[in-house]
């Protein structure tokens, strides 16, 4: 009878991110994989599960009785309904799948079936209480008057010379009457150089 393969499948969401210790935690975990069979994947965690293009080519090659490791649940998907689809689609393959930070690892099993519903359950949550908390937080900022986005970059350099908004305004003013480029004081200011030429045109206008 031919030994099951073991696939794992490792997501990082950003390229300064590395893969290295869910491999490794599989290798603690008592999981023997072979290189080929390490399948890593740069994608955000919000695009589901079978639009991950190297996720997607994973599910293909996969045969009945193999296993597939991961290291966290929402390497299976981008929330729980997207868990629910991808596990259950793995299951009907006749694919055993391990998330090794739960406590029943095996999610295709009775017990794990479980234990991942809730903790996807309870990760969803968290989610939407983020969310609903920064929307609130967007909220009372708009109604208090406060500005929403990047910060100005001449704002920037005001607070950092305790200086007003206006002051850096009149003092960039005063130098360019003095002869200074708009280049040069785009360097100076930290911003750029259309920045520059726009507060120079308003205060002609």
């Amino acid at each position: 009878m031919q030994q099951p393969r073991i696939h794992l499948y490792a997501r990082v969401s950003t390229s300064d991110q590395t893969t290295d210790n869910q491999v490794l935690l599989a290798k603690q975990a008592g999981y023997v994989v072979e290189p080929k069979r390490i399948h890593t994947e740069t994608i955000s965690g919000t695009v589901p599960a079978m639009e991950r293009p190297v996720f997607a080519k994973v599910v293909e090659k996969l045969e009945e009785g193999d296993m597939l490791v991961v290291a966290k649940l929402d390497r299976l998907g981008r929330n729980a309904a997207d868990i629910d689809r991808t596990v259950e689609m793995l299951n009907d393959k006749g694919i055993r799948v391990v998330v090794l930070d739960l406590p029943v690892m095996e999610v295709t099993s009775a017990a794990g079936d479980l234990v991942r519903r809730m903790f996807a359950a309870f990760a969803q949550f968290e989610r939407d209480q983020l969310v609903e908390r920064t929307h609130a937080g967007l909220a009372r900022a708009k109604e208090q008057g406060k500005a929403l986005g990047r910060k100005d970059a001449l704002l920037k350099h005001a607070e950092k010379h305790d200086m007003t908004l206006e002051a850096v305004q009149q003092e960039i003013r005063d130098k360019i009457a003095n002869g200074a480029t708009g280049r040069g004081l785009a360097k100076e200011y930290g911003v750029s150089a259309p920045t520059i030429l726009k507060l120079v045109g308003k205060a002609a206008a």
